[in-house]
């Protein structure tokens, strides 16, 4: 009898490993489908944190990245390519290496503090679309579950830690401290492809000695797959070609 409860519970522990195996890789797939798919459209909400921001983007597949972002009563826009890009600023488009290396332009801020154009350029430069973020983010998972169309799981401490730290200001020092990470994660698929993400992370944030409760909610949602049309100004082009040229 003993011996059939043993072989009962590592028949049911060895089917949850299969099952939870199994819907990462249905994850993971719905992620790859939708990355290589010819092009895309995007919206993430940000609610909590350091307050709200909403980002639109248009994607091609090897092409040309639109990226639109807006903070409080400030948009911006910049256009990517590559490792290459181009922010739209007051005086028309600059290359971002012209931003970052001329400490800003278009409008700075005083006391130190970077202007939108140079906070969106050093963006761009280190930009990765939300689906290439996701496929980073699967391994991460714990307690992956299956609930009709949707898929829940926990997120890691290292993934909570991660996406806390990517949205810091670019002209902080010195790292915050993030302790008590928590995180959670929701993600719809439609056949075949993820139409929408939404994780929620909570944690103590330590910067500059002070300890800061955030509670932020991320929700991407993803549209026209593989009939969106990225249009690019010609001026912006002539900066990411320029770009391109320099050494």
């Amino acid at each position: 009898m003993f011996r059939k409860t043993l072989a009962s519970v590592a028949l049911v522990a060895a089917f949850t490993g299969v099952a939870r195996a199994s819907d990462k890789a249905d994850v993971k797939a719905a992620l790859q489908k939708l990355a290589d798919s010819p092009s895309y459209t995007w919206k993430t909400t940000v609610e909590g944190g350091w307050g709200g921001a909403e980002t639109t983007g248009k994607t091609q597949k090897d092409g040309f990245t639109m990226l639109s972002v807006t903070r409080q009563d400030n948009t911006s826009e910049a256009v990517i390519q590559g490792d290459k890009a181009a922010v739209k600023t007051d005086d028309g488009w600059k290359s971002a290496s012209e931003l970052v290396g001329a400490g800003g332009g278009g409008g700075g801020g005083g006391g130190g503090r970077p202007s939108p154009d140079r906070v969106m350029a050093m963006t761009a430069q280190n930009f990765k679309t939300p689906v290439a973020l996701a496929l980073e983010m699967v391994d991460k998972l714990d307690n992956i579950k299956k609930a009709d169309d949707a898929y829940t799981a926990d997120l890691s401490e290292e993934a909570v830690k991660q996406l806390m730290t990517m949205r810091r200001r670019p002209n902080a020092n010195a790292g915050p401290q993030i302790s008590d990470p928590k995180g959670t994660v929701k993600m719809w698929i439609k056949d075949g492809v993820i139409t929408k993400i939404e994780a929620h992370v909570t944690a103590t944030v330590t910067f500059n000695g002070n300890d800061n409760k955030v509670d932020r909610t991320t929700t991407t949602e993803f549209t026209d797959v593989g009939s969106t049309k990225v249009t690019v100004p010609d001026e912006a082009k002539a900066k990411l070609t320029a770009a391109a040229a320099k050494p």
